[in-house]
C-alpha cells in the first residue's frame, strides 16, 4: 500500500481504516481518528505509548497477551517486508472487552533510505472485514458470472468446481452438468497433455499461465480456444484450486491462418516470382540529387543483378558509379517516385552490363517499386540477327566477313582476342582466316593444335572454360602472352558433316555470361561455317581453275618439248651413230680421234638434255622397279656433299623400315640432286642446313589437293621424300611460277631443273608439295605410292665380252634419210645385211616382197602410216613378225601406245653402235629363224 512515510502521511486521515506510524523504539509517530476510536484512547494519552510506559496492550484472538518480539511493527521493520492479514486483539477500556481486529504492518523509509525507519499499522475490526469479504465475494461472483469470458476453476487431476454462466452456455449444458466433471477432457488429445502438464506445474511461486488448445464441442466441432490458468494457494502457499478465463479464438485463429497464407502467398509469390522486383523510396535530400534506399527485394532481384545484401541499403552504397553510368534510369524512378505515373522502357544499365525492360510505379508518395526482367539474351540475338542480315545484305567491299564477324563478336562479348581458323591436315592444324586483338587485325598464322584449347573443341560442338584457362595450357603461349582467364570456341561444321574450322574468343577476365556467349557463337557458327566452306569452294574453284590452265599450259608445253626432243633425238641418233662409226673406222693415233670424240661428248650432253625435255613432258624413260629410298639416298651422300655449297651442312633425318616405292633409281636420283641443288642455291654463301628426311605416313586430302600432281590423289599412306632448307625462301609469286619451264631465279641456268622433277614426279603418280615464306627457307615434300614388291639384289657387273656379230636381214624403217644411213651402217658393222624403208607403206611391200627379213627396226613416229599402224600390217601378213621399236620416246611410253602387240625389243634415240649392238644381241637369243 505505501512504500515510504511521504506517501503514507499523504492517505493517512483519508482511509477508513485504523492506521498509526510507529518509530523503531516502538513509540508512535502519528495515529488517525479511527484507531483511537477502536483503541478508545484520546490522542494525547496514545501518543505516550512506550515499552516501558504502555498506553494499550495487543493480544492474540482468544485474549492471551502478545509478547513485543511478536508484535507484526517488529517484524516489519527487522524483515523489511509487510506483514499482512494478521488476526489479533486490541483491550478497549472503554468497551471493557478485546475488540478482534484484522492487521498489517508496513515498513516505510525516509527520503532515499534502504532501510526502513518507521512502520504503518493499519487495522480494521474483524467483523468488518467479513462484511467487505462478503461484499468482496459478491461483487467477484457477479463480474465472473456476466462477463464474456469463461470462467472456471478446478482442483488438481481436472475436478470441475465452479463454471460461469458464459462457459455454461458456450457448451449447452446445466452447470450441475459440468460440476465434478473432469476438465481436461474437453479439449484436444494432442494438446490436452500440454495443457495439464503446464497447469500441474504451477506452484506458489509461479502461478500463472497461458495457453491456445484446441476443444471439441458437444456437437463435434474442433475449436481454438485461448486459456490464462493460476494456482490459488492457501496461507501455506500450497495450491489448493486452479483458476482458468478463456475465450473462443477460433475465428481470430482462422483469420490469423487465413493472414498467415495470405502472407505466405505472397512472400512466395513476391520470393519465387522470375521477374526482379524492388520496393524504393526517394531520398530528397540526399547529397545525389536521385538517391533513393531499397526497401525490399526479391530473390530474383539478386539474382538477376548480382547484387548482394541490397536491402535496407542505399543505391549509391550499392552501386557507386551508377550516377554517371545511368543517370536517364535514375532520372526516370524520380519522375515515377514524384508524379505518381507509371513508366515502362528497355535499358542497358552500363552498372551491370545488362539489357532491362523496365515496369516502374509508385504505391505511395515519394516511393517506387522495379519490376524488371533481363532481356539480354533476347537483345543480343536481335543485334547477332542484325548482323548476319546485315552482313549477307550491305557487306562492306573493302572488308571481308570474317573481320565484320570477329569485330562483332569482340564487342558483343566483351573478349579480349578472337580467333576464326581453318582446319588443316587431318584437324591437326588450323591456318588463321581473322585475328582481331584489342582493335587490331593481327597477320594470319599457321598453328598445331595440340596442347592448345582449341585441339579441345576440334570433333565437339563447344567448348568453354569459364576462367584459369592459362594454368590448364600451360605450353599455349598465346594464353600465356594474353594473360588470359576465359576461352569458349565454336566448331565450324561443314555441309557434309565434317568440321572444316572454328570460332574462339579469349578473354583476360572470367566470363560472366557463359549461356548467352555460347548461344550467340552457335548462331553466328552456321553462317561463318557456310562461308567458310564457300570460300573453301571458291579457293578450290580457283585452284582448280589454275590447275587445269597449267594442266594445259604443261601439256601444250609438254607437246613442244616431247616433239622437239623427239626431232632433235633423231637428229643426235645421225650425229651419234656417225660418230661411234667413225671412232670404229679411225686409226686409234688419229688425230681426228679427239674431235671425233669431242663431237660424241656434245652429242650425250645434247641427248641428255633431250631427256629432260621428255621428263618434263611425261614421256622420259623409266626403269621402273622396286626401289629403296632410304638406300638410294645414303648412296648419294658423298655425291651431294660434293655438290652443294661448303658453307651448306647436310643433314639426313631417315625413318626406318620403310617400304620400298615402285620407282626409277635413275629418275629419283635426280629429283633429289635437282632439290638439293635448288635448295644450296637458295641458301648462298651465308651458309646453312639442308635437311633430307623420308618416312611413311597418311596424307589427308586437303595435303593433297594442294600438292602439284598429274591427277588428284586419293587420301591414303603414302612414301614421302623431303628437302627442306633454311635460306631465303620465296614469294608467292616466285611460288606460282616455280614447275614453269625455263622460268628460273638464277642468273644462269636453263629453268628445266624444276621442271623436270615435276614431269618426273607426274611420270611416278605422285605429288609435290612446296611451302615457302621469304626469310624462312623453304620445304619440299615429294608424295610417292608405296610398292608392295621386294627390292630386287643388284646383279653383279658382267665381265667386258668380245665383239659380238650377228646375221641375216634387217629392215630398218624410219622417215629420217640420215637414220637410215647411219643405223644402216651400224647394223652392216654388227654383220647384218640391211634394207632400208623411208616410210611404213614401202616397209610393208619389202617385208612382202623379200621372204628373209629376221628383223625389222620400225620408228614410231612418221607421217601418213606411223608406226603403230605399219606394225599392225606387218602382223596381218606375218603374226611372228621380229620388230624392235625405235623412238625418241621413252619406252614406258611405248608400251602405253604398244600393250599387247608384242614387239620383241625396244631402243632409244638417239643411240650408239654399243647400244644398237646389246638390243640385236638380246633380240637374236630369241628369233625363231626367217620367214620361208
Amino acid at each position: 500500500m505505501f512504500d515510504s512515510l511521504e506517501q503514507c502521511r499523504v492517505l493517512f486521515n483519508e482511509l477508513p481504516l485504523g492506521m498509526f506510524i510507529q518509530r523503531p523504539d516502538g513509540t508512535p509517530l502519528d495515529v488517525n481518528a479511527a484507531a483511537l476510536e477502536m483503541f478508545g484512547m484520546e490522542r494525547d494519552q496514545f501518543l505516550l505509548h512506550s515499552t516501558e510506559h504502555p498506553q494499550w496492550h495487543l493480544c492474540t484472538p482468544d485474549g492471551a497477551p502478545l509478547l513485543p518480539e511478536q508484535h507484526p511493527a517488529l517484524s516489519a521493520l527487522r524483515l523489511g517486508q509487510a506483514a499482512r492479514d494478521i488476526s489479533l486483539a486490541i483491550h478497549n477500556p472503554r468497551k471493557g472487552s478485546p475488540v478482534p481486529v484484522c492487521m498489517d504492518a508496513l515498513p516505510l523509509k525516509v527520503d532515499d533510505e534502504t532501510v526502513p525507519s518507521h512502520v504503518c499499522v493499519v487495522f480494521r475490526e474483524a467483523r468488518e472485514a467479513e462484511r467487505a469479504l462478503h461484499e468482496s465475494e459478491s461483487r467477484y461472483r457477479a463480474m465472473v458470472q456476466t462477463q464474456a469470458e469463461f470462467v472456471v476453476r478446478y482442483r488438481r487431476g481436472g475436478l470441475l468446481t465452479f463454471a460461469n454462466d458464459t462457459y455454461c452456455r458456450y457448451l449447452q449444458k446445466e452447470r450441475e452438468e459440468l460440476l465434478g466433471q473432469n476438465f481436461y477432457t474437453f479439449f484436444f488429445l494432442q494438446d490436452r497433455e500440454a495443457l495439464i502438464r503446464g497447469v500441474e506445474s504451477m506452484d506458489g511461486e509461479h502461478q500463472g499461465q497461458a495457453l491456445e488448445v484446441r476443444a471439441w464441442l458437444p456437437d463435434g466441432r474442433l475449436v481454438w480456444q485461448k486459456w490464462n490458468s493460476g494456482a490459488i494457494v492457501d496461507g501455506d502457499g500450497q495450491v489448493v484450486e486452479y483458476q482458468a478465463t478463456g475465450m473462443d479464438i477460433t475465428r481470430g485463429k482462422q483469420a490469423e491462418e487465413g493472414l498467415k497464407k495470405s502472407e505466405e502467398r505472397y512472400r512466395s509469390l513476391f520470393d519465387n516470382m522470375l521477374n526482379g522486383f524492388a520496393y524504393c523510396r526517394m531520398i530528397l535530400d540526399s547529397s545525389h540529387p536521385q538517391d533513393f534506399v531499397f526497401l525490399e527485394v526479391n530473390q530474383s532481384f539478386e539474382r538477376l543483378t548480382g547484387l548482394r545484401g541490397a536491402s535496407g541499403k542505399r543505391m549509391s552504397d550499392v552501386l557507386p558509379g551508377v550516377w554517371k553510368s545511368d543517370p536517364e534510369l535514375l532520372a526516370s524512378f524520380r519522375r515515377v517516385a514524384l508524379s505518381g505515373k507509371p513508366e515502362q522502357m528497355e535499358y542497358y544499365v552500363n552498372a551491370i552490363s545488362e539489357w532491362l525492360s523496365v515496369s516502374v510505379y509508385s504505391p505511395e508518395p515519394g516511393c517506387f517499386v522495379i519490376v524488371f526482367d533481363v532481356i539480354t539474351k533476347r537483345k543480343r540475338t536481335e543485334e547477332c540477327l542484325a548482323f548476319l542480315a546485315q552482313s549477307n545484305a550491305t557487306a562492306a567491299p573493302d572488308e571481308q566477313f570474317f573481320h565484320r564477324l570477329a569485330r562483332y563478336l569482340a564487342g558483343t562479348l566483351n573478349m579480349d582476342f578472337i580467333c576464326i581458323d581453318q582446319l588443316e591436315e587431318g584437324n591437326l592444324w588450323a591456318r588463321t582466316v581473322a585475328v582481331y586483338y584489342k582493335g587490331i587485325f593481327e597477320e594470319n598464322v599457321r598453328y598445331a593444335l595440340k596442347d592448345t584449347p582449341c585441339g579441345e573443341v576440334v570433333g565437339r560442338n563447344i567448348c568453354c572454360y569459364r576462367e584459369g584457362v592459362r594454368q590448364l595450357f600451360p605450353n599455349d603461349q598465346v594464353l600465356q602472352d594474353l594473360k588470359a582467364e576465359s576461352y569458349l570456341g565454336v566448331v565450324l561444321w561443314g555441309s557434309t558433316g565434317v568440321p572444316i574450322g572454328l570460332i574462339a574468343v579469349i578473354g583476360c577476365n572470367p566470363l560472366l555470361n557463359r549461356e548467352l556467349a555460347e548461344e550467340i557463337l552457335q548462331m553466328v557458327s552456321g553462317r561463318a561455317a557456310a562461308e567458310l566452306e564457300r570460300r573453301l569452294h571458291e579457293e578450290e574453284r580457283l585452284r582448280l581453275e589454275q590447275q587445269l590452265l597449267h594442266a594445259q599450259k604443261l601439256e601444250s608445253l609438254g607437246i613442244l618439248a616431247g616433239g622437239i626432243a623427239h626431232d632433235f633425238n633423231n637428229i643426235l641418233t645421225g650425229i651419234l651413230g656417225n660418230s661411234s662409226l667413225g671412232l670404229m673406222r679411225i686409226a686409234p693415233d688419229s688425230p681426228a680421234v679427239e674431235n671425233l670424240q669431242n663431237i660424241e661428248k656434245g652429242a650425250i650432253r645434247a641427248a641428255d638434255l633431250a631427256r629432260q625435255m621428255l621428263a618434263y613432258s611425261g614421256k622420259g624413260m623409266f626403269v621402273v622397279e622396286p626401289v629403296s629410298l632410304n638406300s638410294l639416298l645414303t648412296e648419294m651422300v658423298h655425291l651431294l656433299e660434293v655438290s652443294v655449297s661448303k658453307k651448306c651442312r647436310l643433314v639426313l633425318e631417315l625413318a626406318e623400315e620403310l617400304p620400298p616405292v615402285q620407282a626409277d633409281s635413275t629418275q629419283l636420283r635426280q629429283i633429289v640432286m635437282n632439290l638439293v641443288i635448288n635448295a644450296s642455291e637458295a641458301i648462298g654463301d651465308r651458309g646453312g642446313t639442308i635437311t633430307i628426311r623420308s618416312g611413311y605416313r597418311h596424307f589427308d586430302h586437303q595435303f593433297l589437293k594442294s600438292a602439284w600432281s598429274e591427277r588428284e590423289l586419293a587420301e591414303g599412306d603414302f612414301l614421302f621424300l623431303q628437302v627442306e632448307d633454311d635460306g631465303c625462301g620465296m614469294d608467292e609469286a616466285t611460288l606460282a611460277r616455280i614447275f614453269d619451264p625455263f622460268f628460273t631465279t638464277k642468273f644462269t641456268g636453263r629453268g628445266l631443273g624444276m621442271s623436270a622433277v615435276l614431269g618426273i614426279i607426274r611420270g611416278h603418280r605422285g605429288a609435290i608439295k612446296v611451302e615457302s615464306r621469304p626469310g624462312h627457307g623453304t620445304t619440299f615434300t615429294v608424295v610417292l605410292p608405296a610398292s608392295e614388291l621386294p627390292v630386287q639384289d643388284q646383279v653383279a657387273l658382267q665381265q667386258p665380252e668380245e665383239a659380238w656379230q650377228g646375221s641375216g636381214t634387217v629392215l630398218l624403217v624410219d622417215d629420217e634419210e640420215i637414220i637410215c644411213e647411219v643405223g644402216a651402217s651400224m647394223l652392216e658393222q654388227l654383220g647384218y645385211e640391211v634394207v632400208t624403208a623411208l616410210s611404213g607403206s614401202r616397209a610393208v611391200e619389202l617385208y612382202r616382197e623379200r621372204g628373209d627379213v629376221r628383223f625389222v627396226i620400225l620408228d614410231l613416229t612418221m607421217p601418213q602410216m606411223d608406226g603403230e599402224q605399219t606394225f599392225q600390217e606387218l602382223r596381218r601378213f606375218d603374226p611372228e613378225v621380229k620388230v624392235i621399236i625405235s623412238s625418241g620416246y621413252s619406252e614406258q611410253e611405248v608400251t602405253r601406245k604398244l600393250s599387247g602387240t608384242g614387239y620383241l625389243a625396244f631402243i632409244q634415240k638417239p643411240y650408239s653402235i654399243q647400244a644398237l649392238s646389246d638390243v640385236m644381241k638380246r633380240s637374236d637369243t630369241r628369233r625363231r629363224g626367217p620367214k620361208r
